[in-house]
C-alpha cells in the first residue's frame, strides 16, 4: 500500500511537470543547433536519407550541416536521436517532434523514480525525482530541443533497467540496459562514457557473485544493436566508422589540459550554482560516501564513473565555460540528484526525523530558486518560439508547399525543420569579410587550418566563389538570376520581411527594374525590452544560439557602412530575422511587423 502511494504520487509529480512544460510549449525550433537534430529528423521522415545535395546556390543550409568531400551535407550530430524524432514526425508532423523532447523529460523523471525506489525507497525516489523536477537546467533544456534531454531519458531508463538485471542476473534485463545505454552514443558521443561505467559495473557483479558471463554477452550483444547501426552509417557518410560530423571542422581537437586549466573553475562554480545547484555537493558527498561503503561500493563507483569523466571531458573541450556549457551535464543531474537523497537515506537509518526533514529542506531551497529560474527561462523561449509558430501557420495558409521562402537564419532554421518550401539563403547577397558573414568566414577558415570551429570552411569559401567581385547591381542580378532559376516555372517565391526593410529595398529598385511585389500577409511581432531577451540564468542564451567558443576571432575594424552590412538585393540590414537575429532571437521580439511578400517577375 505504502509502495503504491509512492508511485501515485510520482506519476502526479511526472504528469503535472509534463502539463506545466506543454503550458510554455510553442512547435518551433528557436537555435541552430536544434535544427542539426530537428532538421535532420525531418529529411529522415521525408526522404529517408540523413543527407542532401544543394539544388541550388541560393539554397539554405544550417550552420550545423556540412559538406563532405563528396558534396553531400550531413549535420554534424549523430542520427541516433534524429531518427527517434522521425518517427512522431512522420506520424503527426513537426509539433509531436517537438514534444517528444518534453515528454522524454518528464518520463526520465518517472525512471529516475523507479530506479531509486529500488536502490533505496519510494520515499527517498520521491526526493530524487521532485529535485530534478524543479531544476531549472533540466526545464530548461527540454524545451530548448537539443539532444540532452534524450542524453538523460537513456542514461536513466539504461541504470534502470541495469539495476532489474542486477536483481537476478536475468538475460532479458542486460540486453535492455545494453540496448538503452548502447543508443547515448547515436545522441551524443561524449555521453557515451556511461557504457564504460555500466560494463565496469557488470564485470564486477559477475566476478562477486561467481555468476555467468553470459548476462555480459547480452548486455554487450544489446548495446551492439544501436552501435553497429551508427558504425555503419558513419563509415557510409564520413569514410570511416569511426569518424564523425566533428571531423570536418577539427572539432575532435578541441580538447587539451590548457583548456581544462582555464575552464575547471568556472564549471565547478557553474555546476554548484545555476547547474546541479543545491544538489551538487550534497550528491558529491554522497557519491563519495557510497563508494567507500561495502554495500554500496559498486553503485557508488557506478555513479562516480557516470558523472567524473563526463565532467573532465567537457572541462578539457575548447567551448567556453559558463552557463551554456551547462547543457553538456544535464544528464548528471539527475545521477547528483540520485546521490543526494540516497546519502540522506543513510542518515535517516538512524536519524529518521532528521533525515527526513533534512529533505523537505532541501527540496524547498532547490524549488525556491529553480522554478521561477525555470518560470522566467520557459518564458522567453515561448516569447521567442510564438513568432515562428505563427510565421509557420501563416505560410501554410498564404503560400504552397514547395515555393521559394526568403527569410534569414532565424526563421529559416525553424523552416527547415518544418519541410514544407524550398528555402533561400538571404546571406547570398551579403558582402563576406565584414560582420556576421564575415566572422563565420574567418572561423570555419580556422577549422580549414587544423583549429577546432563550428564553422566550416567550404561552405563559405564555395559561396564567396559564387559572387566574388560582384557588388551592388551586378549582385542582384546574380542571385536573382539564381533564384528564379531555382523556382523554375511551377513555384512562387516569397520574401519575409520587417515592415520597413522591405520598404526600403523597394525604394531602392532602379525604375526599370521588372520585380513586382504584392504582400500577402502581415505579423506584428511582439516587443520585449532588450534586458529581457538575454537568456537563461548566468548570461545564457536560449532561443539565440550558443554563442562563441572560446578565443572566437574578432570583427575587423569596418566602417560605419560596412558594419550595416547589405542585406539581400541591397536593402539594409537590421537585426531582425532578415539579419539573423541577436541575443535570444532578438529580431524576433523587436516589436516591428513583418510582411510576407509574394515576388513576381514579368
Amino acid at each position: 500500500m505504502k509502495h503504491r502511494l509512492f508511485l501515485g504520487a510520482a506519476m502526479t509529480l511526472v504528469v503535472g511537470h509534463f502539463i506545466w512544460l506543454m503550458s510554455y510549449f510553442q512547435p518551433a525550433i528557436t537555435q541552430p543547433d536544434s535544427n542539426g537534430y530537428f532538421a535532420q529528423a525531418a529529411r529522415i521522415a521525408n526522404t529517408g536519407k540523413t543527407w542532401f545535395e544543394p539544388e541550388s546556390p541560393v539554397q539554405y543550409v544550417g550552420m550545423h550541416w556540412l559538406k563532405t568531400p563528396e558534396g553531400r551535407y550531413y549535420s554534424r550530430y549523430p542520427a541516433g536521436f534524429p531518427l527517434i524524432l522521425a518517427v512522431p514526425f512522420k506520424l503527426f508532423g513537426p509539433s509531436a517532434a517537438l514534444a517528444m523532447n518534453v515528454l522524454m523529460c518528464s518520463l526520465a523523471i518517472l525512471g529516475l523514480y523507479l530506479l531509486a525506489a529500488r536502490w533505496i525507497g519510494p520515499g527517498w525516489g520521491l526526493l530524487a525525482a521532485a529535485l530534478v523536477a524543479v531544476n531549472s537546467l533540466v526545464n530548461e533544456w527540454a524545451l530548448s530541443y537539443f539532444a540532452h534531454t534524450a542524453s538523460a531519458f537513456f542514461l536513466v531508463w539504461g541504470l534502470y533497467a541495469l539495476a532489474r538485471w542486477e536483481e537476478n542476473l536475468s538475460r532479458a534485463w542486460a540486453v535492455a540496459a545494453g540496448f538503452l545505454l548502447g543508443i547515448i552514443p547515436s545522441v551524443r558521443y561524449p555521453e557515451g562514457l556511461s557504457c564504460v561505467a555500466a560494463a565496469a559495473f557488470i564485470a564486477v557483479t559477475i566476478r562477486r557473485r561467481r555468476a555467468s558471463w553470459k548476462s555480459a554477452i547480452a548486455f554487450a550483444a544489446g548495446m551492439a544493436v544501436p552501435g553497429l547501426a551508427l558504425a555503419v552509417h558513419n563509415q557510409l557518410a564520413f569514410g570511416v566508422f569511426w569518424r564523425t560530423g566533428y571531423s570536418l571542422t577539427n572539432e575532435q581537437t578541441g580538447f587539451s589540459l590548457s583548456y581544462f586549466a582555464q575552464h575547471a573553475e568556472s564549471y565547478l562554480e557553474a555546476l554548484s550554482g545555476s547547474g546541479a545547484g543545491v544538489i551538487f555537493g550534497l550528491g558529491l558527498a554522497g557519491i563519495a560516501v557510497l563508494a567507500t561503503r561495502a554495500g554500496t561500493r559498486r553503485k557508488g563507483a557506478l555513479l562516480a564513473l557516470i558523472i567524473v569523466p563526463l565532467t573532465l571531458v567537457y572541462m578539457a573541450y575548447y567551448w567556453s565555460a559558463g552557463q551554456m556549457s551547462m547543457r553538456f551535464l544535464v544528464p548528471t543531474v539527475y545521477v547528483y540528484a540520485l546521490a543526494a537523497a540516497w546519502l540522506l537515506s543513510l542518515v535517516g537509518r538512524e536519524h529518521a526525523r532528521s533525515a527526513a526533514v533534512a529533505g523537505i529542506a532541501l527540496l524547498a531551497v532547490a524549488a525556491s530558486s529553480g522554478l521561477p529560474s525555470s518560470a522566467r527561462t520557459l518564458d522567453r523561449l515561448a516569447k521567442v518560439g510564438a513568432p515562428l509558430a505563427t510565421v509557420t501557420k501563416t505560410l501554410e495558409e498564404k503560400v504552397p508547399p514547395g515555393s521559394l521562402v526568403i527569410a534569414g537564419d532565424q526563421i529559416q532554421q525553424h523552416l527547415d525543420f518544418v519541410g514544407r518550401w524550398k528555402l533561400v539563403d538571404e546571406s547570398a547577397m551579403r558582402t563576406f569579410g565584414t560582420g556576421r558573414a564575415g566572422m563565420a568566414y574567418r572561423r570555419g577558415a580556422a577549422a580549414a587550418e587544423g583549429d577546432p570551429s563550428p564553422m566550416q570552411a567550404e561552405k563559405m569559401q564555395e559561396r564567396m566563389k559564387r559572387y566574388a567581385g560582384l557588388q551592388g547591381v551586378d549582385r542582384q542580378r546574380a542571385f536573382v538570376l539564381d533564384l528564379w532559376k531555382w523556382a523554375g516555372d511551377g513555384h512562387k517565391v516569397y520574401w519575409i520581411a520587417e515592415e520597413s526593410r522591405y520598404k526600403a529595398f523597394v525604394e531602392s529598385l532602379p525604375l526599370e527594374w521588372p520585380d513586382r511585389f504584392k504582400v500577402v500577409a502581415e505579423i506584428q511581432l511582439p516587443k520585449v525590452e532588450l534586458r529581457d531577451r538575454m537568456g537563461g540564468p548566468g548570461g545564457g542564451s536560449p532561443g539565440g544560439g550558443m554563442g562563441p567558443p572560446q578565443g572566437g576571432p574578432p570583427d575587423e575594424p569596418q566602417s560605419r557602412t560596412a558594419r550595416r552590412g547589405a542585406s539581400p538585393l541591397g536593402a539594409p540590414m537590421g537585426g531582425g530575422p532578415m539579419g539573423g537575429g541577436g541575443p535570444m532571437g532578438s529580431g524576433l521580439l523587436s516589436g516591428e511587423k513583418l510582411v510576407i511578400v509574394e515576388w513576381t517577375t514579368k
